[in-house]
């Protein structure tokens, strides 16, 4: 019976890696390459690797690297819709929902720098790849329209809500890549919900 190297896994054992891998597993990995370099880090031996499996065992869940890529972005579109659907304004009280909405948002790049890293390689990627481009606009779409929900529960008039809710995003997506991994700002966190309150309740109606 010829020998086998120690290094390389049995038959058994490659089989039970297969078995007990996921999709998800898969592309949780690929979410750290994403960070830690763009699209262009994401490779299928480096993901095996990580995953301590053959190459082979990618294609248990996967057709080919398009179909990993493609599985990623609709993932994270996907994840953002579950967010947007947790802070969804139910309007009780709209202003204690603004506020709770701006300092989740504003405190949640210092808290997970790598869901950011993400998002910043999503966007980059979307400038040269039209499945991501078209997942970005779903996405900031739906987080815009989000906002114009949480505008007109303050009472903000209709002409008024479109340009309102998208300033509101690009505020705290600005502030979110500026204050990314400042653990410990909290200070300029509240100065900035602060801000971005006030121009928002500014626009109420009387």
């Amino acid at each position: 019976m010829p020998k086998t190297s120690g290094n390389a896994p049995s038959p058994s054992k490659a089989a039970t890696a297969k078995a007990q891998l996921t999709r998800d597993d898969w592309l949780d990995a690929a979410a750290g390459e994403v960070a830690a370099g763009g699209f262009s880090n994401l490779r299928v031996l480096t993901l095996a690797k990580r995953l301590g499996v053959t190459r082979g065992s990618f294609y248990w869940h996967f057709r080919d690297h398009e179909d990993l890529v493609v599985s990623f972005l609709d993932r994270w579109r996907d994840r953002r819709f579950v967010e947007l659907d947790y802070m969804r304004p139910k309007g009780e009280n709209p202003e204690q929902e603004l506020h709770q909405i701006l300092q989740l948002l504003l405190t949640d790049a210092a808290r997970n720098i790598r869901r950011l890293q993400v998002e910043l390689a999503v966007r980059d990627y979307a400038r040269r790849n039209e499945h991501a481009a078209r997942i970005v606009d779903e996405v900031d779409q739906a987080r815009v329209e989000q906002n114009k929900l949480l505008f007109r529960n303050l009472g903000v008039t209709e002409d008024q809500v479109e340009d309102l809710a998208t300033l509101m995003y690009m505020a705290t997506v600005g502030s979110q890549v500026v204050q990314a991994g400042r653990k410990g700002n909290e200070a300029a966190v509240e100065r900035i919900e602060q801000l971005v309150a006030r121009v928002a309740l500014g626009q109420r109606p009387d």
